[in-house]
């Protein structure tokens, strides 16, 4: 049986105000001198597949080339990423992280996990783990529903949330 209109509402409200909860722990946790909670998003995501086109960088983040190329060009321009051409295709980059890069994102996400455990000091690890297990189900459906969806306008994500184990973002 489908889901009620009225499950659905709620449903929506709680997502959307998981996402500005969310938007608030993430904007805690950036280092005032590091990159910004985006930039760290474009390097979580390169440093998930360690090496990338733009294109599939940009799908999987879902953004245009236009905004992605600004982000590739300044995380470049704050030694966090490379861009090396690609072997087989001369129109096109591969994208990495530097040590660098590498090393303040891992201290990005540490800080972040440890503000979020700071923040749900008061759940258990039972909790916590059927929350991530009922986060990565939503994700995934949804990620299916987009992927299936005729005449879907606009990137959709790679990979859904249980393939990309830990992703925070």
């Amino acid at each position: 049986m489908p889901m009620h209109q009225e499950t659905a509402d709620d449903l929506i409200r709680k997502i959307f105000a998981l996402q500005r909860s969310l938007r608030c722990v993430t904007q805690r946790s950036a280092d005032i001198g590091g990159p910004g909670v985006a930039l760290q998003g474009v390097m979580r995501m390169i440093g998930e597949d360690g090496e990338l086109r733009a294109t599939e960088l940009a799908a999987k983040l879902g953004v245009g080339p236009a905004g992605l190329s600004r982000h590739v060009a300044e995380l470049e321009e704050l030694g966090y990423v490379r861009r090396r051409p690609h072997p087989q295709d001369r129109r096109a980059y591969l994208i990495s992280l530097t040590e660098l890069g590498d090393s303040v994102l891992r201290e990005a996400l540490k800080n972040r996990a440890v503000l979020l455990q700071d923040a749900l000091a008061d759940w258990s690890e039972d909790q916590a783990q059927l929350a991530s297990s009922a986060l990565g189900a939503l994700s995934d459906s949804l990620f299916t529903s987009i992927r299936r969806a005729p005449g879907t306008a606009g990137p959709t994500p790679e990979t859904p949330v249980s393939e990309s184990a830990g992703a925070n973002n």
